[in-house]
């Protein structure tokens, strides 16, 4: 990993309570400071993902053509720009009555930042994962162009699993491995070769991770994969919810 640069994990539950509520943030000082409001363009911010470049973090978040917000402190916010100017044209002949890109996920190895994101329709699984990739993320630079992979893996009515909420993990020897899933029969797992982003050809298993019941209060609700690894461990964290909460 290059200096100055930070993998984040998508679901990171503080920060995503921060940005979609009214919400605070504490100064990393010892002891703890009061806290700060967040300012800038802080609303409608679904499904966060964070990650530093230099000397400025860069958000990405579910919209249209995928937001990106900047900030210097992880206070201050602006919107910089969007991923995509309009919906790559494959997602939308790839699935039908397509309106946005959900739950992007951003991750750097092999030179590049790859931003992996979502492509379906509430309650389908007809569902496409994609994949941009940058040189960097500084707006001011030439180098900065998104070049989108298109599609990587799909899922389609006759599967038992959702092509949705990409997250990616690198292991204790820099292999990437992709997490996604949603309902169904859960979240699943395959390997990525860091030459190209995508899935790889030497390993085509599809590994199942984590599953849960189906009955008439919990209908497999589990979604948005993210794995971290800490201490010697990997720990996968998920959403679930109850009929009630819908």
């Amino acid at each position: 990993m290059c200096p100055n640069r930070f993998y984040s994990v998508k679901f990171l539950l503080a920060f995503w309570i921060l940005l979609t509520s009214p919400a605070k943030v504490w100064a990393q000082q010892q002891p703890p400071a009061s806290p700060q409001e967040l300012q800038g363009d802080i609303r409608q911010v679904h499904d966060p993902t964070i990650i530093k470049d230099g000397d400025t973090y860069y958000l990405f978040s579910t919209r249209a053509g995928i937001a990106i917000r900047c900030s210097k402190d992880l206070i201050n916010w602006r919107l910089c720009g969007d991923v995509f100017a309009h919906l790559p044209q494959w997602a939308v002949q790839d699935v039908p009555g397509l309106r946005g890109l959900w739950a992007p996920d951003v991750s750097y190895f092999n030179g590049k930042y790859h931003l992996y994101y979502s492509v379906s329709t509430f309650g389908s699984n007809r569902s496409s994962i994609g994949l941009a990739t940058n040189q960097t993320l500084d707006p001011t630079s030439d180098r900065n162009r998104w070049e989108d992979q298109r599609k990587i893996i799909g899922s389609y009515p006759a599967d038992d699993w959702n092509a949705i909420d990409p997250n990616i993990v690198l292991d204790e020897e820099g292999q990437p491995w992709l997490s996604f899933g949603s309902f169904w029969s859960g979240i699943k797992l395959r390997k990525i070769d860091p030459a190209t982003g995508k899935l790889s050809v030497k390993d085509s298993m599809l590994y199942s991770l984590a599953s849960r019941p189906r009955s008439k209060d919990l209908p497999g609700a589990i979604e948005a994969p993210a794995i971290i690894r800490k201490n010697g461990y990997y720990h996968l964290a998920f959403d679930i919810f109850h009929r009630s909460s819908f």
